[in-house]
C-alpha cells in the first residue's frame, strides 16, 4: 500500500484500498464497551487488533488517511463477506482460501451444526454487485473517503446450512453439548482438523479473557448508494442454491483424503 501510495502521487491518481470491516477488531473484557460498532468515521477507538492480516489491513487504511490528509485523492472501502456473482453464482478462482465458505466446509467436516447459531445472522455480498459499489462510490466528493460497501440484507447462517443438507451433505443439527463433543472428535483427527483452521482461527484459548468480535454498521453508506442508483440484491435461496451447487461441483464440500 505504501508502494502505490507513492505510485498515485507520482501519477496525480486516486488510490482505492480495499479494506475489511474485520479492522473493527475484538472487543476484550468488554471494552470497548458494547455499544460501539465501527462506523465509516472510525479507525481505531480501542479495540484489540492481534489478527495478522486483520492489523495489515488496519495499518494499510492509516497509511491511506495519512495519505489523503497531505492532498492524495483517495478512498476506502471496508467490504464484507465477499461471496459469489450475484449473475451466474460463479465464484472466486481462489475459493478454498475465503474465510466463510471454509466454515461452511468445517461444520460438514465435523458433521453438526448447533441449534443455537441457526439464527445467527450472516450478509453476502456478491462479488459483482461489491465491484459495482465500489465504482459508484469512488464518484463521491473528495471528503467521503471511506466506506462499508456490504449487503445491508442479512440472512440466518442455519438457513445455509439447511440448504446445503437439502444437496445431501452430511450435516446433522445438534445441541450445544453434542456438537462440542463432535468437534472434540474432528479437532482429534489430524485429517480432519486441518480443515477446521477457519473455523477456529478467532477461537479464544484465553478462558482469563472474554473476547468478543465487535460489529460494523453501513448506515450510512447504504444511504450513500441509494442515492447513486444501487441497492443490493436480496440473498435469496435460489441464490444459496446457485452458489453451493457451483462450490460442490468443484469439489470443495469433499471431506475425505487430499480433496481441496
Amino acid at each position: 500500500v505504501k508502494n502505490l501510495i507513492d505510485f498515485c502521487k507520482l501519477h496525480n491518481s486516486m488510490i482505492v484500498q480495499v479494506s475489511t470491516g474485520s479492522v473493527a477488531g475484538d472487543r476484550v473484557n468488554n471494552y470497548p464497551p458494547r455499544d460501539i460498532s465501527l462506523t465509516e468515521q472510525m479507525l481505531y477507538f480501542g479495540q484489540v487488533i492481534d489478527n495478522q492480516y486483520v492489523h495489515s489491513k488496519f495499518l494499510a487504511e492509516r497509511y491511506v488517511l495519512e495519505a489523503i490528509k497531505d492532498g492524495l485523492k483517495g478512498k476506502i472501502m471496508r467490504v464484507g463477506n465477499l461471496a459469489a456473482r450475484d449473475s451466474d453464482g460463479e465464484f472466486q478462482i481462489n475459493f478454498v482460501t475465503n474465510g466463510f465458505m471454509g466454515r461452511l466446509r468445517a461444520y460438514l467436516v465435523i458433521g453438526a451444526y448447533p441449534y443455537s447459531f441457526m439464527n445467527y445472522p450472516v450478509e453476502m455480498a456478491p462479488i459483482d454487485e461489491t465491484a459495482e459499489a465500489i465504482v459508484r462510490l469512488c464518484s463521491t466528493p473528495d471528503k467521503c473517503c471511506v466506506f462499508h460497501p456490504y449487503n445491508n440484507h442479512y440472512v440466518p447462517l442455519g438457513d445455509i446450512i439447511l440448504q446445503m443438507q437439502k444437496m445431501g451433505l452430511d450435516i446433522k443439527l445438534a445441541e450445544d453439548d453434542e456438537f462440542a463433543e463432535m468437534l472434540g472428535k474432528a479437532q482429534n483427527d489430524p485429517v480432519k482438523a486441518a480443515k477446521l483452521t477457519t473455523l477456529l482461527a478467532y477461537d479464544n484459548k484465553d478462558s482469563s479473557k472474554t473476547v468478543e468480535m465487535i460489529s460494523s454498521e453501513n448506515e450510512y453508506t447504504t444511504q450513500v448508494l441509494y442515492r447513486l442508483g444501487f441497492s443490493w440484491s436480496m440473498t435469496s435461496r435460489d441464490y444459496m442454491s446457485s452458489f453451493l451447487s457451483a462450490l460442490d461441483g468443484l469439489g470443495f464440500f469433499e471431506t475425505e483424503g487430499d480433496e481441496v
